[in-house]
C-alpha cells in the first residue's frame, strides 16, 4: 500500500495536465481541484475526496470504504468538521463548497504527510517534497535550518526549502479566488479537560481500550508488519497490542553492544510473551558516510546517522519476506506525558487547591526525579509564578554562527500549539508541547515508492483521551508513564513495566564520529553552513581538538553534518548521492 497524494488547486481552474507520479491517473478531477493517489480513497462525488485510511468513531473501530449521502453532506457543508467528529484515521480531506472554494484538512495524528507550495494562482500539496520541490531548481532557507539547529521548539511550518511549507496537523487551508489562508480545525488545548468523576483506575481502562483498538483498527490496512521495539514500554505497548490481531508481524531491534543500545534483554522478553518472532541485528558501520544526506525526502534534516543501519536491515528483512508497513512506537513519551518536572503538582494544585492529594502528588514526583520533597515543592511553586509567561522552549545554540543564533531565536514561525490558552495549567502547557514535538516524527521512507510508517500511538482518539487526563496521573506511584503502565499491566513482562532506565543509539552515534568525525568537520569547514555563518568555524576547530569531555559534541557536529549533506543534496539537484 503506497499512502500517497498529490493535490493540485486553481481557483481560476487548472490546464490538462498529465496524472502525478503519485499515482496513474486522477482519483478526483474537476475545473478546479485535481487529485491523485493509490491510497485508500472515499469519494465525496462533486463535493471532494478523502484519501487515507479512515475509521468510525467508535470501539470496535470500522474501517470506512465509503459513505451515505447524508454523511457525505455533513462533512462537505461543516469543511471537515464532521470528520474529526465521528471518525478518524491518517488522512487528507479535500472538500470543494458550494461557492467553488476549496479546503484542504489534514487529520491530527499527522499520519498522511502534506508539504505545499503556496502561490497567487494556486496550490500544490503532496505528500512528499520531491512532488512539490525539485532538486537543483530549490532555494535552501537557511533561516529554517538554523531554527531547527536552535531546538526542535522552534520548527513551525516551514520546511527547509524556500517556498514549502508543511500543513501541519489538525490545520485546514481555505484556497478562494482571492487568495488562501490556514485554519486550526483541531486544536489540542481543546480536549484538555478531564471527565467529571474520572479516576486513575477509569482513565487506566479507556487507556487500554482506546490503545487496543487503534493499534488494531491500523493493523487491519497491512498484511506484513514490521515493529521496531526498543524494549521500552511504547513500542512494546504497540507489539502487544498487535499481538491477537494478526499472525504476520514481526519484530526489529538494533543492536549497539555494550552501551545502552543494547536492548536484547528486554525485547526477548517482550516478543516470548508474545509468541512472534525478533531480528536483533548489530549496528553496521559500513552502511553510515557522513558526506551523504541522511534521509534526503525530508522537510528539514532532523534524522541522526544511525537511520543508515536501519534501513539497511529493512531491505535486508525485505528480501526474505515483503513489509506492508513499519510501525514504532515513536511518541509514546510524549503521548504519555513523560514529564520530569514538578509541572504536575503545579497542576494539581491549580486545579484543587490545597487538596490532600497534593503531598501523594509531590512524593510520586520526588521518587520519580530523585528529588528531595522540599526541591518538588519549590519547583512546583516556581511553575506556578511564572505561568504566565507560557511555555519556555528548549534552545540549543551550540556551535552556531552570529547569523545562524540570530535566526534560530527569531520569532514569525511558531507552532500554533505553543500558543497557550489563558489559564491553562504548566503541565498541560509542556504535554501540548511535547505532541507538537511528536509531530515532527521521522518519515521513514518516500511514501510515493514505500510502504507507509505508521505511528499508532498519535491516533486522534489517543492524542485526545491523553490530553484529557490530569497531569498528576501520569506520575502516580513514582513512575512516568503510569496511566499506560496500568493499562497494559497484564499484557507485558514485568521487565519491561517496572523499567527505569531508556535504551539509546548513542553509543553507535559516538562510533560513527569516532570512525568520521573528521570528515564530517573537514566537509563542515568547507560547507555552505558555514559559509552561509550558520556555523561557527572557529567552534568547529576547537571541538575537534580539545581533550573530550563527553559533553556531547560529537552529536553535535553530526547532526551538522546531516543539515551539509542534506543542504548540498537540494541545492546541487542530487548529485550527492544517497
Amino acid at each position: 500500500m503506497r499512502l500517497a497524494f498529490r493535490l493540485d488547486i486553481a481557483p481560476s481552474g487548472l490546464p490538462p495536465s498529465p496524472a502525478s507520479t503519485a499515482t496513474e491517473c486522477p482519483v478526483f478531477s474537476s475545473s478546479v481541484a485535481r487529485l491523485c493517489s493509490p491510497a485508500p480513497c472515499i469519494d465525496l462525488g462533486e463535493r471532494g475526496c478523502i484519501v487515507g485510511p479512515l475509521f468510525r468513531r467508535e470501539i470496535p473501530s470500522g474501517r470506512v470504504t465509503d459513505l451515505n449521502r447524508d454523511e457525505r453532506q455533513s462533512i462537505a457543508e461543516t469543511r471537515g468538521l464532521a470528520l474529526l467528529a465521528g471518525y478518524w484515521g491518517g488522512y487528507i480531506a479535500m472538500l470543494i463548497g458550494d461557492d467553488g472554494t476549496v479546503s484542504v484538512m489534514r487529520d491530527p495524528s499527522g499520519m498522511m504527510p502534506c508539504y505545499m507550495r503556496r502561490a497567487a494562482s494556486g496550490v500544490v500539496l503532496a505528500s512528499d517534497m520531491t512532488a512539490v520541490a525539485e532538486p537543483g531548481q530549490v532555494t535552501v532557507d537557511y533561516s529554517a535550518l538554523a531554527r531547527m539547529l536552535g531546538g526542535i521548539d522552534f520548527i513551525g511550518r516551514k520546511t527547509g526549502i524556500d517556498g514549502v511549507e508543511e500543513l501541519l496537523p489538525g490545520e485546514r487551508l481555505i484556497v478562494t479566488a482571492n487568495g488562501n489562508r490556514i485554519e486550526q480545525a483541531w486544536s489540542p488545548w481543546d480536549h484538555v479537560r478531564p471527565p467529571k468523576g474520572c479516576g486513575f483506575e477509569a482513565a487506566a481502562v479507556a487507556m487500554r481500550d482506546t490503545l487496543k483498538d487503534s493499534i488494531g483498527a491500523w493493523s487491519t490496512f497491512f498484511d506484513s508488519i514490521l515493529v521496531g521495539v526498543s524494549g521500552g514500554l511504547d513500542s512494546s505497548i504497540v507489539a502487544a497490542a498487535l499481538g491477537p490481531r494478526i499472525p504476520r508481524f514481526r519484530c526489529l531491534t538494533m543492536v549497539e553492544p555494550g552501551t545502552d543500545g543494547d536492548e536484547r534483554r528486554y525485547a526477548k522478553a517482550l516478543v516470548d510473551r508474545l509468541g512472534v518472532g525478533l531480528d536483533a541485528p548489530i549496528f553496521d558501520l559500513g552502511t553510515v558516510d557522513v558526506t551523504r544526506p541522511v534521509m534526503r525526502h525530508l522537510p528539514l534534516p532532523i534524522a541522526a546517522h544511525y537511520f543508515p543501519a536501519l534501513q539497511a536491515e529493512h531491505r535486508r528483512l525485505a528480501r526474505d519476506r515483503p513489509i506492508d508497513g513499519y510501525f514504532s512506537g515513536n511518541g509514546g513519551d510524549n503521548v504519555f506525558c513523560a514529564l520530569r518536572s514538578a509541572a504536575p503538582l503545579a497542576d494539581r494544585f491549580l486545579a484543587q487547591g490545597l487538596h490532600p492529594g497534593l503531598f501523594a502528588t509531590a512524593r510520586d514526583l520526588a521518587d520519580l526525579t530523585g528529588s528531595g520533597m522540599i526541591g518538588v515543592v519549590r519547583a512546583g511553586w516556581e511553575r506556578i509564578r511564572r505561568r504566565k509567561g507560557g511555555h519556555r522552549r528548549r534552545i540549543d545554540l551550540t556551535g552556531l554562527g552570529s547569523t545562524g543564533r540570530a535566526a534560530a531565536v527569531a520569532e514569525g514561525d511558531r507552532h500554533p500549539w505553543f500558543a497557550a490558552p489563558p489559564g491553562a495549567l504548566p503541565g498541560k502547557a509542556a504535554h501540548v508541547a511535547m505532541l507538537a514535538r511528536a509531530q515532527k516524527s521521522i518519515e521513514l521512507y518516500p511514501r510515493a515508492i514505500s510502504p507507509p510508517q505508521i505511528t499508532p500511538l498519535l491516533s486522534q482518539p489517543v492524542l485526545e483521551l491523553c490530553l484529557s487526563i490530569p497531569s498528576w496521573f501520569w506520575v502516580r506511584g513514582g513512575r512516568d508513564r503510569a496511566v499506560a503502565r496500568m493499562a497494559f499491566r497484564d499484557l507485558l513482562p514485568d521487565l519491561i513495566l517496572e523499567r527505569r532506565t531508556k535504551g539509546s543509539p548513542g553509543g553507535f552515534v559516538r562510533r560513527v564520529f569516532d570512525a568520521q568525525g573528521t570528515m564530517a568537520v573537514d566537509m563542515l569547514l568547507e560547507g555552505k553552513l558555514v559559509g552561509a555563518g550558520l556555523i561557527d568555524p572557529d567552534w568547529l576547530i576547537r571541538a575537534s581538538k580539545e581533550g573530550w569531555r563527553d559533553d556531547g559534541r560529537d552529536h553535535r557536529i553530526l547532526t551538522f553534518a546531516a543539515a551539509e549533506a542534506w543542504t548540498r543534496w537540494w541545492e546541487e539537484g542530487g548529485r550527492v548521492e544517497s
